[in-house]
């Protein structure tokens, strides 16, 4: 037989081969074989191994065993097909559950379908594709399968199979992204995830994903690695808006699994709802700021007028009084703009120190009017002037507005509606408070307050608390709640304190 089997050889060229297959004892009998029949053999045991090697090579024929570890045969035919310089590469399938596995083995780019066996009947039909390899590509019939006649179905290898198409299918129809990571190459890749990448997953799997990853999504992954937490927020992919997740899966060998999920719908609607809570809201501001903005100009116009009328009469001195009375007014005006600038909707915050009872005190000068108006008293306990918060103005503004529309919304019915806003140092920073002496919330519905779209409110959208806890969240703050039904609610904010 070996006589025979040496004479086949003597018409076949001598072939750059490379075989891939996770079983030590077939990489061996192949090295051996193929090298004997005068072939330049290089043998690997994984899909990793085959992507190393071809960066060194370009073989004429590969052959791949159909189920390794992590990224089997019908993968590497893919990534193979899709690279440009083995377009014209034989690729030959050795797998040992060819009869069991219904694949369309044309579909992925391969050439020959050989089954595992006795291998001195193997090497026969391993003579045979080499041989093939001679012919021009499209001269390549549909392959059939080799090596079958005295093998049989097994039940056992029929259902593990199935049970892993099960499993393929449940993961690649997920509307989440999951990428799997041996060490720093992908693993596993859904389609999902590829379309978050924009890239096809024939050129991702098994690829490095420093050469893969945008940077944003790389960035996200070494402050999730440093911190130990979640991302911070959510992250820019080929247009989708995701939030990545990362969990860190047992060996051997260890891998990490990051998640992808698809947050644009959501983002949008967000910013939809906050444009919304802020239209609604901005009526208190609008209103103080109407009330507010007529007594600087008053002033400064009474000032003007009396000045004007006795120029010629009055010494520097007082001349001096009155122009530094108008400044003092045009300064409050300049507040009143500013807080009107503050209103506009923002990504990211911009972190300053403020004073809190300052602060505190022009927010309360703002909305008092309207809410005198609708017989709701607003009272103050702030701290002393030196007390710093580290916060964004304009995020402050908006998320001091939300909670103090919502306690006016729960004194509705209230007799004696009355709204105190107070502030002070905690262990934990800064803490502002907002008590009111309204319906309160039940213990039930106080489980559901930071989760979106859930609402009490006849009217409400279910989003301002979400919108609430993201801006904090950003600023590096939290917030919670006390309540009881019939005594009223205090919602406490707690910020990062700062020194002078």
């Amino acid at each position: 037989m070996m006589a025979n089997t040496d004479r086949a050889t003597v018409d076949i060229k001598k072939k750059k081969v490379l075989v891939v297959d996770n079983n030590p004892v077939i990489l061996k009998l192949m090295h051996e074989f193929l090298t004997r029949s005068g072939h330049d053999a290089t043998c690997v045991g994984d899909v990793f191994g085959c992507l190393d090697t071809l960066v060194e090579m370009t073989p004429d024929v590969i052959f791949i065993d159909l189920i390794m570890p992590r990224i089997g045969g019908d993968d590497l035919c893919r990534i193979l097909r899709n690279m440009d310089n083995l377009q014209n590469c034989y690729l030959a399938i050795v797998s040992g559950v060819a009869i069991e596995e219904q694949l369309d083995y044309r579909q992925l780019g391969a050439d020959a379908l050989i089954a595992k066996g006795p291998f001195n009947e193997m090497r026969l039909h391993i003579l045979q594709a080499l041989s093939d390899s001679e012919k021009p590509r499209h001269d390549i019939t549909i392959p059939t399968l080799q090596g079958a006649e005295n093998l049989h179905v097994r039940q056992v290898s029929q259902e593990l199979l199935q049970n892993n198409h099960h499993l393929k299918f449940i993961l690649e129809s997920m509307s989440q992204g999951v990428i799997e990571l041996l060490g720093t190459r992908i693993a596993y890749i859904n389609p999902k995830a590829a379309k978050f990448l924009g890239l096809p997953r024939e050129k991702l799997l098994g690829r490095y994903m420093s050469a893969t990853f945008p940077q944003l999504l790389l960035d996200a992954m070494a402050a999730i690695s440093t911190k130990h937490q979640p991302s911070p927020g959510p992250i820019q992919l080929n247009g989708y808006q995701v939030i990545l997740e990362h969990f860190a899966v047992a060996g051997p060998p260890p891998s990490t699994m990051l998640m992808l999920s698809d947050i644009t719908e959501r983002r949008q609607m967000e910013v939809v709802i906050e444009a919304a809570n802020l239209t609604k809201n901005l009526g208190y501001v609008f209103s103080g700021i109407r009330h507010e903005i007529g007594n600087p100009v008053n002033s400064i116009k009474m000032a003007l007028s009396v000045l004007q009328r006795n120029l010629a009469e009055y010494d520097r001195d007082t001349i001096a009084l009155f122009v530094d009375r108008s400044l003092q007014e045009v300064t409050r005006l300049e507040y009143l703009l500013k807080a009107l600038k503050n209103y506009s909707l923002f990504e990211r915050p911009v972190m300053e120190k403020l004073p809190v009872a300052v602060f505190l005190t022009d927010f309360i000068s703002l909305i008092r009017n309207d809410f005198e108006n609708h017989h709701i008293k607003i009272h103050r306990i702030l701290p002393n002037d030196d007390l710093l918060v580290l916060a964004d103005s304009r995020a402050l503004h908006h998320i001091m507005l939300n909670l103090i529309t919502n306690a006016a919304d729960a004194l509705s019915d209230c007799q004696n509606p009355q709204i105190i806003v107070s502030a002070g140092e905690s262990p934990n920073g800064i803490e502002i408070k907002v008590d009111d002496n309204g319906k309160g919330i039940s213990e039930a519905d106080q489980q559901n307050l930071f989760k979106p779209f859930f609402t009490s409110k006849a009217a409400g959208t279910g989003l301002g608390l979400v919108i609430v806890q993201k801006m904090l969240l950003a600023m590096n703050g939290r917030i919670s709640v006390e309540s009881y039904q019939g005594m009223g609610t205090t919602v406490i904010i707690t910020l990062p304190g700062v020194d002078r």
